[in-house]
């Protein structure tokens, strides 16, 4: 298990998250679960970056912050020092910010969050209501609940301030950002589940072409060709059926 550098001081750290060369390693299952839009943006990034899953979890989760994951850890490679950061929500604003995914100033910023927030909220309503109930009988009808219940809006209130946006693929202006990166992801899944009964190309051509933006990203297609995405692709699917 990969461990951050002790001791360091608040101003040490600091430094080492300012650097501009560092290199990371995101600590997750080998699945997409809730970091496809994290793990692409590191992928995308240019930094150097592997992607590491646990040895023995139930062991090394009482070593960690939270006792989840994701996890990141960020090396300087000039001292060879590392530091840990954890939560989901704090990890896709830091590697957002730095490394170009979060807009050109302050509103947009806000707005790309808003938007990645509405969309992450579902898929852990998702999670919740459907990929955790085990018992088989209960998870069709939490499905059924699920599909008629939370889809639809979420689908509705996207494709809305997509469409405000010219239905260009972008939330706001016209540069890739985390809130794309999250729609593509979740919208699949979302059409997984319940086929184009809410999103599809006539219902919702804007959400559609966010995915058809995502997939056309060179630094994207380069990520999804790699050994990494097609293994948590393969995970997710013998796993989940997603």
């Amino acid at each position: 298990m990969i461990q951050a550098t002790k001791n360091l001081s608040t101003e040490t750290m600091s430094t080492i998250l300012g650097g501009k060369n560092n290199e990371y390693s995101l600590l997750y299952f080998p699945f997409h679960g809730v970091v496809p839009a994290l793990r692409a943006m590191l992928a995308m990034s240019g930094a150097k970056v592997t992607f590491v899953q646990p040895d023995d979890w139930p062991v090394e989760k009482k070593q960690t912050q939270f006792g989840h994951m994701p996890i990141l850890y960020e090396t300087d490679p000039t001292t060879n020092q590392t530091v840990e950061l954890a939560e989901l929500s704090v990890l896709e604003q830091y590697i957002g910010e730095k490394h170009g995914f979060l807009g050109s100033n302050a509103w947009e910023s806000n707005q790309i969050l808003a938007y990645n927030s509405a969309s992450q909220s579902l898929f852990d309503k998702f999670v919740t209501m459907v990929v955790r109930t085990s018992n088989p009988d209960l998870r069709a009808q939490m499905k059924d609940l699920f599909v008629s219940t939370q889809i639809g809006e979420w689908a509705e209130f996207h494709e809305r301030a997509l469409q405000a946006n010219g239905a260009t693929g972008y939330y706001i202006g016209d540069k890739l950002s985390l809130a794309e990166l999250k729609t593509a992801y979740v919208a699949e899944v979302m059409r997984k589940v319940s086929g184009e009964m809410f999103i599809s190309e006539d219902k919702t051509p804007a959400i559609m072409k966010v995915r058809e933006v995502v997939e056309k990203d060179e630094r994207y297609q380069k990520y999804k060709a790699s050994e990494d995405w097609k293994l948590f692709s393969e995970t997710t699917k013998k796993t989940f059926g997603l």
